[in-house]
């Protein structure tokens, strides 16, 4: 269990938060530790103060704008010294003081400031450019993301979206009566849901998969009894509409690098003409890294799907209208997200949008074109069948291996490697953008990045290798990561025989931290790691570039 601290700071009673934050979950563990009530400013201006004195690697600073900028406070009170650069000069000085906290956490995290939605300020005047509140709310959050948007562990949280998709009571006037807490038990939990989410993403554990069934979920009926005539998606009918905008959402999430695939008891012809032909379809064949439409039992189907994308049962959701089939799928896979579809149809593309499994920090170039890359290995797999043998389907493949270290440019894409990657993931580090970059600059520490292409396309940089030199020539892996979607084809075996050229040396040591996921590392791991030092130099003396893969060196490699 990975387990994780952190501090919370505010000026409002949010005791009711630690609550739904603390505990377990997706193979984390969360302790909590609630700073002095209502003393942000004189807790982050004063180092010395006892709240510092418990370790933790991540802060929550969560503020109300009429006390962590008091000059707004003018402005709600309608007070004549009201005045637009004050609040800013404020903003800038609340900025300055989270800025000196960036190098001690992990991750901040900040509130973004809001105002209750039971607060009616003038309807005519509020969106008046540096006059209204509303207006003047919106500069005060532009400030914050401008002034922290430079460090990448510091998150902003839209306290706005958790008002406006709670659809209940947010704030409590008797508890805040009784105890200055000003929001009620729904929105704390629902504001619990939401960071914890964050934190899972954070942490690699956010969900990579879709996988859904066709009939009366991607579309309305049966098709195998009403036939592509009588099925309901898109036109006029508010049902169809629904099954249309819902498609549109799971495009959405495809384009960001989200995977969708097929599962679904039908007839395959008759399912497949629909997919192709209908002509208010959203979501087409190309849109599926992979298809399962038969009439075999969809357990069987799911675990075949994760075993042809290289994935982990953690990675999927599925999505089913049917409760016989969702209530089994939780049964005999637990690690799988079953959501319960909505009753009534027409809420589909709601629940889809709210769903929060998929938290990711960035979103890269690789991310956008994943399914591409996956209907390129079908591609691989098919020529397969036509060759005689594994290693001559290895030679026809035309691997090349790009070998560059790492730089600005490729920081986004490898520490997402590194947050994201489970199975072939040495040591499960996870890092921000500004800890990797500055761990890589020590003397003596090196991070190479891996780029895979073939006859068949690119495949983008799937693997990582960083190390850290130590006396007497030793070189000590500190990460060794690579993209599941490469996997089967020695691709790692490359990888660390760059290395040993590299270095010049096979006098390798490696930090490996086995978990349950990494299962695939440990397999290949197991082939040298658990020998005597004599042993393992003979061995990795003996490791060499497959000779179906031609390594490419960048133009960076010896700067």
């Amino acid at each position: 269990m990975n387990k994780q601290n952190m501090i919370i700071l505010s000026d409002t009673n949010v005791n009711p938060l630690i609550r739904f934050l603390s505990g377990s979950f997706q193979g984390l563990s969360l302790e909590v530790t609630e700073g002095p009530y209502d003393q942000v400013y004189q807790s982050l201006m004063d180092t010395s103060h006892s709240v510092w004195n418990k370790p933790a690697n991540m802060l929550f600073l969560w503020t109300v704008p009429e006390k962590a900028i008091p000059s707004f406070n003018k402005l709600i009170d309608f007070r004549s010294e009201f005045n637009i650069n004050d609040i800013l000069k404020e903003v800038d000085f609340f900025c300055e003081l989270v800025l000196k906290q960036k190098n001690k956490y992990k991750h901040i995290f900040i509130s973004s400031w809001s105002i209750l939605p039971d607060l009616r300020w003038i309807q005519t005047l509020t969106c008046k450019h540096n006059r209204g509140l509303s207006n003047i709310l919106m500069q005060m959050n532009l400030r914050l993301a401008e002034r922290l948007g430079d460090s990448d562990h510091i998150i902003i949280l839209d306290t706005q979206y958790w008002y406006a998709s709670l659809q209940k009571k947010s704030y409590d006037a008797k508890m805040y009566a009784l105890g200055k807490i000003r929001y009620s038990r729904d929105y704390f939990e629902l504001a619990g849901k939401e960071i914890r989410s964050i934190i899972s993403g954070l942490y690699g554990q956010s969900r990579k998969l879709i996988i859904c069934d066709l009939d009366n979920t991607l579309w309305g009926g049966i098709i195998g009894d009403d036939g592509i005539s009588n099925i309901k998606l898109g036109g006029i009918d508010p049902v169809g509409e629904s099954f249309q905008l819902f498609q549109k959402e799971l495009l959405f999430l495809k384009r960001r690098g989200i995977i969708l695939a097929i599962c679904s008891k039908n007839s395959q012809e008759i399912a497949m003409e629909m997919i192709e032909t209908h002509p208010e379809m959203i979501l087409r064949k190309e849109d599926f890294a992979a298809l399962k439409i038969n009439w075999e039992d969809k357990a069987g189907n799911i675990l075949e799907i994760v075993k042809e994308l290289n994935l982990g049962l953690q990675s999927v959701v599925f999505l089913d209208d049917n409760p016989t089939e969702r209530e089994r799928i939780k049964q005999i896979f637990p690690e799988v997200l079953v959501p319960e579809l909505p009753i009534e149809f027409t809420r589909y593309p709601e629940f889809i949008q709210r769903l929060d499994c998929f938290e990711s920090q960035v979103v890269t170039k690789e991310d956008l074109i994943r399914t591409e890359w996956y209907g390129q290995e079908k591609e691989r797999d098919l020529n397969r069948l036509k060759v005689d043998s594994l290693n001559e389907w290895l030679h026809s493949l035309e691997i090349n291996l790009t070998v560059h270290k790492l730089d600005e440019t490729s920081l986004k894409r490898a520490v997402q490697l590194l947050n994201k990657t489970n199975q072939f993931n040495m040591a499960t580090h996870r890092y921000s953008e500004k800890e990797f970059w500055t761990w890589s600059l020590i003397p003596g520490n090196f991070v190479f990045i891996f780029d895979v292409n073939d006859k068949f396309g690119s495949s983008g940089s799937t693997g990582l290798i960083s190390v850290k030199l130590q006396p007497y020539n030793k070189v000590e892996l500190q990460d060794f990561v690579m993209s599941c979607r490469v996997m089967g084809k020695n691709i790692e075996e490359a990888m660390l025989a760059y290395i040993c050229k590299y270095f010049n040396t096979s006098n390798i040591i490696a930090n490996y931290i086995e978990t349950p996921k990494n299962q695939p590392f440990n397999i290949f791991i197991s082939n040298w790691l658990e020998i005597n030092e004599e042993e393992q130099k003979l061995l990795l003396a003996e490791l060499k570039m497959p000779n179906y893969i031609s390594l490419i060196e960048g133009v960076n490699i010896d700067g």
